[in-house]
């Protein structure tokens, strides 16, 4: 960086990758990264969703989650079961998802809790301000 002092940016995509790829090193044993963990996430905070409303959430494309539920699917992850319309198809966890999600979530907490061990809760909770803020300023 020839001696500047690095921006917050700077320092959010030096820690990205590598939290990334510690995430998935995780995940790996559940044959899953990070992107479908999102989803499995969402999918058991929302309990039942299209994916429509999954695609919105996660600020993408509807045809990008399509290969990400299937895969869900295809690890027996979730069900979809079909709405009142014909064109609608609602995502749910399956018992297995549950399970799962249950397993994944308490071993990413304890991993995550080491993150950001040393750190007090005031700022923990200015980051997440400041980074919302970001986010919100983003996408006006």
């Amino acid at each position: 960086m020839s001696g500047l002092e690095p921006t917050l940016f700077d320092s959010y995509r030096e820690l990205y990758r590598p939290y990334v790829n510690a995430v998935n090193l995780r995940l790996a044993k559940y044959n899953l990264y990070t992107t479908q963990w999102s989803v499995l996430r969402l999918v058991n905070d929302l309990n039942s969703c299209t994916s429509a409303e999954i695609a919105k959430e996660m600020r993408v494309e509807k045809p990008s989650i399509t290969p990400t539920i299937k895969k869900l699917i295809e690890l027996g992850f979730v069900e979809v079961t079909q709405g009142e319309d014909k064109r609608e198809k609602y995502v749910r966890l399956s018992q297995k998802g549950k399970e799962v999600y249950i397993s994944i979530q308490q071993e990413l907490a304890t991993f995550l809790n080491g993150l950001t061990e040393g750190i007090n809760e005031e700022d923990l909770k200015t980051t997440r301000d400041v980074l919302n803020q970001i986010l919100e300023n983003l996408l006006r």
